[in-house]
């Protein structure tokens, strides 16, 4: 290739990953598919898909937004045995391609993932049970914290990152774990299956979606002690809170529904239909727009808020689960 060809090839990349930058994108991570897509957040179409590990369950990105970290499960639904994956797939977002794997060796089944202001992702695995503490610059564990409870599945951080609680589908528990001390503190019994996770901005109370009991447990973040449980019937799986702390949506995989909580009366305020097989939610950072993974549909919904109308429907690649709202940087 001469020099000049090679100039012009680098420009014309540097215009295209500009203009992927100038646009609002969705990122939705496809569990069957075994990909990542890259969707136009105006109009729903499918810019890119790239590939990931085998099953991969929940996603994160990195402080600078450049990077995606993606859990590869290696199973269909936590009630399998088999051994799953054992890598996280990192995601270059500007590029559109994947930048590698960081192997996570005798932890196997990595899923609920989330950064914190340090950078580092803090990671659940189901065997062993165990939160990661992994560094995603050098791309290799930093330290590995067991958890007594069955199958982490969601983790909750606080924002100085001294602690964190893992919602054990396994067990019917929520771990309590001490990251600066290295270890569990704590058990608190919840009921059911938990899954979702949401932690008011005060971070003095913690909300558990517990699936099979149909509830959604009140915890108080500060002792650690169930304070309440709400009936909320269709199966709740995630949880979803408004940027001021009053609203709590919960999606409802058993009924294909999203219903809204008062956080104040503690008690449910409507909910609407959403799709077959509803799990993944994420609130725009304004909290006026909600989206919501019909896996069973094969379609993410969005919801404008707070009446709950439904403004758009995007069709997906097999089974999106966990959604990312990526706006270009002011």
């Amino acid at each position: 290739m001469s020099g000049n060809a090679a100039t012009f090839r680098v420009l014309v990349l540097a215009a295209w990953a500009a203009s992927c930058l100038a646009q609002d994108t969705l990122l939705i991570l496809h569990k069957l598919d075994n990909s990542l897509g890259f969707y136009d957040a105006e109009k729903g179409g499918l810019l890119a898909a790239v590939p990931a590990g085998p099953k991969p369950h929940e996603l994160a990105l990195s402080a600078d937004r450049k990077f995606a970290f993606v859990t590869n499960y290696g199973a269909d639904t936590y009630t399998e045995t088999q051994p799953g994956g054992n890598t996280i797939s990192v995601i270059d977002l500007r590029q559109r391609g994947n930048a590698g794997e960081i192997p996570l060796g005798d932890y196997h089944r990595p899923h609920g993932i989330e950064r914190g202001k340090s950078g580092r992702f803090y990671v659940t695995t189901d065997f062993p049970a165990a939160v990661l503490v992994v560094d995603g610059a050098r791309r290799k564990i930093q330290q590995a914290i067991p958890v007594t409870g069955k199958l982490p599945h969601m983790i909750q951080l606080t924002a100085d990152e001294r602690q964190a609680w893992t919602a054990d589908a396994g067990s019917g528990t929520v771990s309590v774990i001490d990251i600066a001390a290295k270890r569990q503190r704590v058990q608190i019994e919840v009921g059911g299956v938990p899954m979702g996770l949401a932690l008011t901005p005060d971070e003095k109370t913690l909300f558990v979606a517990t699936r099979s009991a149909n509830t959604v447990v009140v915890v108080d973040a500060v002792t650690n002690r169930v304070k309440r449980k709400i009936g909320v019937p269709g199966e709740p799986a995630r949880l979803a809170l408004s940027p001021n702390g009053r609203w709590l949506y919960v999606s409802l995989i058993g009924s294909g529904e999203v219903a809204v909580l008062d956080t104040q009366t503690m008690l449910e305020k409507r909910r609407v239909a959403a799709g077959q097989r509803v799990e993944g939610m994420r609130l725009d950072d304004d909290g006026t727009s909600l989206y919501v993974s019909a896996q069973a549909e094969n379609r993410v919904i969005k919801f404008s808020l707070p009446d709950l109308e439904q403004v758009q429907s995007i069709s997906t690649r097999a089974k999106p689960d966990p959604i990312v709202l990526l706006r270009p940087a002011k």
